[in-house]
């Protein structure tokens, strides 16, 4: 899974994979995400591995580009069946086309950089003004052939989890 940023949709994302590992157990979840954004994943059962990056050095120091790729492409190296971009970004879309072939997103009329639709084998089409927590269970779920309800997503299982609760200024500060 391809979530980088955007604190709050990676907690709405996160909901989704409780039903895709209900539907398949065994299936390897690995969530390529900011690094400063990796803690909110932590101790998730349901994630097998987190893989950070720092994309947000590239705008400080441009040359920095090139140590994130080697980054991404040493992840590629896992051979994934599936990478599902679920932040529907240009970023989002080159990080999930060097992380794989078989690659997952929304449609173009579903998000707001369209074009990065352009890098996905399989396109989820849904409204850009639906609920968030709907729009990325279905962009998560769909491609794996799990379907996840409304009600599902109402009557979820936690899916928040720390071995000991985080001091709040301390989580920001680090971000």
């Amino acid at each position: 899974i391809v979530k980088l940023s955007a604190m709050g949709d990676i907690i709405h994302a996160m909901v989704a994979l409780q039903y895709i590992k209900q539907v398949n157990p065994t299936l390897q979840i690995d969530w390529i995400v900011e690094q400063g954004f990796a803690k909110v994943l932590e101790g998730n059962p349901h994630i097998d591995h987190i893989l950070p990056v720092n994309l947000k050095k590239i705008k400080a120091d441009k040359k920095k580009i090139f140590e994130q790729i080697k980054i991404v492409r040493d992840y590629a190296k896992n051979n994934y069946d599936l990478i599902i971009d679920a932040q529907g970004l240009i970023k989002s879309a080159i990080t999930s086309k060097l992380l794989g072939k078989n690659r997952a997103g929304f449609s173009k009329n579903s998000i707001r950089e369209g074009l990065a639709s352009y890098f996905y084998q399989y396109k989820i089409n849904i409204a850009y003004d639906a609920n968030t927590i709907e729009r990325n269970a279905k962009v998560m779920s769909d491609p794996l052939g799990v379907e996840i309800t409304k009600q599902m997503i109402l009557e979820k299982e936690p899916f928040l989890f720390f071995d000991e609760a985080p001091e709040i200024e301390e989580y920001l500060s680090s971000m």
